[in-house]
């Protein structure tokens, strides 16, 4: 909608924090009449959704801490039921059926195949878009991961111009961005925890928080199990990859194979329709919008789509062969685009491949920062 341009990325044009708005072709009175059919098998499935979600706080929050002192029992007993326990919650939203598939840009080439068997395991990470509560189920469903969060300090920061080389625009025409925190580190955070705060803006703090990891490297250290990462902060809409947070994704923590596989994963879901909405939640309203678009459908047992695209190990930022100068060169804003800031050349090539894996476009110009502004104006206008 138009008086949402101001949060259109200008090199891109698109607006990756409006929900998206599924095509009126279904006539009002025809959907009036399956409201009670709608109400009924809704109301059903939310009760057994909530039944499923207490019995996994009950046993994998609760009594399978008890476990904690022995380590290996204690990962494969939480692993069978959080496998179990977010297996059925996806079923229950329509996902009877999740399309994998592990991309290459070096098809043919030998131990490809040998290697695309290998899952995710300790010491690695898995780098990610964020659109939904969908997304963390899933990964919790097939790795039982450790979910990490950038964490950024309160202590204000000026903007800072930047040109359209940056912003990959092509223009010299000076912009102003919004200030960027710098990053305070890593923070672990529950699966049930996570669910909660899909939406909502990467929190800040005066002092760094209890728990938190100053680095990547030393979260695959000390985590017995993978590592999630959300660069992006914060969920959009899918259509592109977010910015990432200033100072995230440094040379020491992804570069180089001695630490394990990083893993680039791209999650996309199919688009609205009338009688279902997109399980893409980019606003803080994680249960209302699960209650209301995800599981208030016509259909008694709809079916949704997923698709979750891998980019093989093979080409990935812990691969030998993986050069962010050969990356960024061919991307809009080529090494300009890290800026001045070495460290950034990371962060800018691993937000490339992440959008390349999902084959969407990057939006330079719109991160968590300038959500925060986005989700005030939404507040005080009201939706649409």
């Amino acid at each position: 909608m138009e008086k949402y341009s101001k949060w259109r990325d200008p090199a891109t044009g698109i607006q990756p924090f409006l929900p998206p708005v599924p095509p009126r072709t279904v006539s009002p009175i025809f959907i009036a009449l399956l409201t009670p059919f709608s109400v009924f098998h809704s109301i059903a499935r939310t009760i057994l959704l909530a039944i499923v979600a207490l019995v996994h706080i009950i046993l994998v929050e609760g009594l399978c801490l008890i476990f904690i002192p022995l380590p290996p029992l204690y990962r494969a007993i939480s692993s069978g039921i959080t496998a179990f326990t977010c297996r059925t919650a996806l079923c229950l939203m329509g996902y009877w059926w999740i399309t994998t598939e592990m991309f290459s840009p070096k098809r043919g080439k030998t131990g490809v195949a040998q290697l695309s068997k290998i899952a995710p395991r300790k010491g690695d990470l898995i780098i990610t878009n964020w659109t939904s509560y969908v997304d963390a189920l899933y990964l919790a469903f097939r790795h039982n991961p450790t979910f990490l969060l950038p964490v950024f300090s309160s202590s204000s920061a000026h903007a800072t111009p930047t040109t359209g080389r940056h912003t990959g625009t092509g223009s010299a025409a000076i912009s102003t961005t919004l200030a960027q925190p710098p990053l305070l580190g890593y923070l672990p955070v529950s699966l049930p925890a996570l669910i909660a705060r899909t939406g909502s803006l990467a929190d800040t703090y005066a002092t760094p928080p209890k728990g938190m990891y100053k680095t990547l490297r030393e979260a695959r250290r000390k985590e017995g199990r993978p590592v999630v990462l959300f660069p992006e902060g914060t969920t959009s809409n899918g259509r592109a990859v977010l910015k990432f947070g200033e100072g995230t994704l440094a040379e020491g923590d992804v570069g180089g194979d001695d630490e394990g596989i990083v893993w680039i994963k791209f999650f996309k879901h199919s688009p609205p329709t009338p009688f279902a909405p997109s399980a893409t939640c980019a606003l803080p309203t994680p249960f209302k919008h699960l209650i209301f678009s995800t599981l208030y459908t016509p259909q008694p047992a709809p079916s949704r789509s997923l698709y979750v695209r891998t980019l093989h190990p093979s080409a990935a930022p812990s691969s030998p062969s993986f050069l962010p100068s050969e990356i960024l060169i061919n991307a809009p804003g080529g090494l300009d685009a890290a800026g001045k800031d070495h460290k950034a050349v990371w962060r800018e090539a691993c937000a490339t491949v992440l959008a390349e894996t999902g084959r969407v476009r990057r939006v330079k110009g719109m991160g968590w920062v300038e959500k925060k502004a986005f989700l005030e104006y939404w507040q005080r206008s009201g939706r649409r």
